[in-house]
């Protein structure tokens, strides 16, 4: 629901006789059960929170608002007497109840409305969040009014049309829906956009129980009007976001007031969502990158045109959705958000404003359908826990020790120190072996010529957080590295079951040159050269790089390199160099994911000894190596990997390194 701009405002309720507030929250909230009865009788939600003078949430801007994440809606009453809206309770309350029965529901409809909303408008991101509610406001109003008898035309009588060309259009297409004359809701002395008030009006009959499908075809449609009328980007900015004057201040309340009732266009209802809330399946539901369809072009709302396939008039904007750095909302990953589109529809619900946040939920979600069995070592035998007899518990020990029933049986009069007592526990050896996960040390490829995972979909980047994720669930540690150039080395220092810790390793992105950092693998699979320290890891583990053809900076004690220092260092056989010695000492395997063509991917083999090594450069290939994981990895009954190719290299058949020019 949408107020318009009004005449005078006239005087605020400070000026009028001071209103009986709590005799109008009696009857708000006698309201209550008939706002919810439009809904269907068995409709349940919890009572309306009713706020008084100074107990309004700063920035909320709206007499009513309603939240998804906790299933609630709130009524300003001090707004409520200024509108002139005190005998319209069960018509507003109603409308509040429909954004959590119809539209938006709940957080990732909402979220998905903001993005086709954001696809239809193109350039005026700022404007997606209130299209998203106004168009909401359009189905739920268009159901209230029809099927439950509810009044909503009065209480749009009561508010008054205006002066917003939007609005006037919305509320034509209102007149049109319901059957009312023209000039019943609408202002004789504004211009109406006939045709599109007539397109919104078929349009909201066509999608009236799919609110998703039909958001980014409002959009397209208003986006002209909505240009025309917001003006400069700073202009355009939803007025429902500046903070409320304090009370003592009147006449900045009275201006404030003003600009909320004439600024293009008021929404009526806001929203509150609580900050970090996640929109689970936002990332991978197929509907946020539908192309986008003005209503004219639509066959659901103007009937079959009759054009062939080669004719077919849908607006490519979703391919074009606006990016930080160009991408489209199509990416390599399939029908699916790029990661700076996900972020910027979080943004807008005011859900996050960390793009490092977004990325990490992003790649969480997209990563779930593709997660692995991880190897796993079986030891000898497991021991099993053995209850054994009662010993004295004493002031000191662990409150959670005390065997109350033990304590009880002994003296009904609880003395701590005296009468308490613990049950003592002893291990014996089981009958199944004991099954420990193999680590995960994953490095990750964050050159120049990695693709940066918070902007655009990198296959690459999701093939590590499939491992990475896969290791986790298993119970293992991971050690995450972030490297880049000389002295570019960022992640977990040490291996860690921090999820969070380990996807930003997997989104981090320096974009400098390449030098893979042999001494920190050499650090924990080999020991410290120079002091001498044992191995940093203290048991097996697997090691995985995610790279390109920078990989052969690995490799630089086995292959020539074409750029970088050390062009005179004596060079080994692969099976002695440092990545070979390390991956041997680690037990548990390497893997190398690289986005390079099956022909590098046969050159690296060439050097790469004891890795496997697995070409990703496309959503099919992450799957083909999620499948050849597994079965390399987890195809034996004991659970051990299986041992990487062997490769006889020879020093006189050593490889010359070779990668694109940095």
């Amino acid at each position: 629901m949408s107020a318009p701009a009004q005449g005078p405002v006239g005087a605020l309720p400070d000026e009028r006789p001071r209103a009986d507030l709590g005799a109008l929250r009696q009857r708000w909230q006698a309201a209550w059960p008939e706002a919810l009865a439009a809904w269907g009788r068995f409709t349940r939600l919890g009572a309306p929170t009713l706020h008084g003078p100074g107990t309004v949430p700063e920035g909320v801007g709206s007499f009513a608002w309603f939240s998804t994440t906790r299933v609630s809606v709130h009524v300003d009453l001090a707004e409520v007497v200024a509108l002139g809206i005190e005998d319209h309770a069960v018509a507003v309350l109603a409308h509040e109840v429909g954004h959590h029965v119809l539209s938006p529901g709940d957080l990732t409809t909402s979220a998905l409305l903001v993005a086709r909303t954001r696809a239809g408008l193109v350039d005026q991101d700022q404007l997606a969040p209130l299209t998203a509610n106004l168009w909401s406001d359009l189905l739920i109003n268009d159901r209230l009014q029809r099927r439950a008898g509810i009044d909503l035309a009065g209480l749009w009588r009561a508010l008054g049309p205006g002066t917003s060309t939007v609005m006037q259009t919305v509320l034509r297409a209102d007149e049109i829906l319901w059957g009312l004359p023209r000039g019943n809701l609408t202002a004789s002395d504004v211009p109406v956009a006939e045709r599109e008030a007539t397109l919104v009006a078929r349009l909201v009959r066509a999608y009236a129980d799919d609110p998703v499908g039909g958001a980014a075809g409002f959009a397209a449609l208003l986006r002209t009007l909505l240009a025309a009328e917001a003006g400069s980007p700073a202009t355009a900015q939803d007025p429902r976001r500046q903070a409320r004057p304090e009370r003592g201040d009147r006449e900045a309340r009275r201006r404030h007031l003003q600009r909320r009732r004439s600024t293009l266009p008021q929404v009526v209802c806001g929203q509150d969502e609580v900050a970090g809330a996640v929109p689970g399946g936002l990332a991978t539901d197929p509907r946020a990158v539908e192309p986008v369809r003005h209503p004219a072009l639509d066959p659901r709302v103007v009937g079959d045109l009759g054009l062939g396939a080669e004719e077919d008039p849908v607006t490519d904007a979703a391919h074009h959705a606006p990016g930080t750095d160009g991408e489209g909302a199509h990416d390599a990953t399939g029908q699916a958000l790029a990661p700076a589109d996900y972020d910027a529809t979080l943004r807008l619900l005011g859900l996050t404003t960390d793009a490092a946040a977004s990325a990490r939920r992003w790649y969480r979600e997209r990563a779930a359908p593709l997660l692995v069995p991880f190897p796993v070592r079986e030891h000898v035998r497991a021991t099993e826990p053995l209850l054994g007899a009662h010993e004295q518990w004493d002031v000191g020990d662990e409150l959670g020790d005390v065997d109350w029933t033990g304590t009880l049986l002994r003296s009904p009069v609880v003395v701590p120190g005296f009468t308490t007592v613990r049950r003592s526990v002893d291990e014996d050896a089981g009958d199944e072996p004991d099954r420990v996960p193999v680590d995960l040390d994953l490095y990750l490829d964050s050159s120049g010529s990695m693709p940066d995972p918070t902007r655009r979909v990198a296959p690459i980047a999701l093939a590590g957080a499939v491992l990475a994720l896969s290791a986790l669930r298993a119970g293992a540690r991971v050690q995450a590295t972030t490297w880049s150039g000389p002295q570019q080395v960022a992640g977990t220092d040490g291996f860690v079951r921090d999820e969070d810790r380990v996807l930003d390793a997997v989104v981090a992105h320096f974009g400098g040159s390449t030098s893979f950092p042999v001494p920190l693998l050499e650090r924990t699979h080999l020991g410290d050269p120079v002091t001498g320290a044992p191995p940093t890891r203290t048991r097996p583990c697997h090691v995985a790089v995610i790279s390109d053809d920078g990989v052969v900076s690995m490799f630089d004690d086995v292959v020539r390199l074409r750029w970088g220092a050390r062009p005179d260092t004596e060079l080994v056989a692969p099976h002695e160099g440092t990545a070979a010695r390390a991956v041997a000492a680690a037990g548990g395997g390497g893997t190398l994911v690289l986005d390079v063509s099956a022909k590098g991917a046969e050159t690296v083999r060439d050097y790469a000894v004891g890795y496997r090594v697995h070409a990703v450069q496309t959503q099919d290939d992450l799957v083909a190596f999620a499948r050849a994981f597994a079965r390399e990895l987890w195809g034996s009954s004991t659970g051990a990997p299986a041992s990487a190719p062997s490769r006889s290299t020879t020093a006189s058949s050593r490889p010359e390194g070779a990668r694109r020019d940095r």
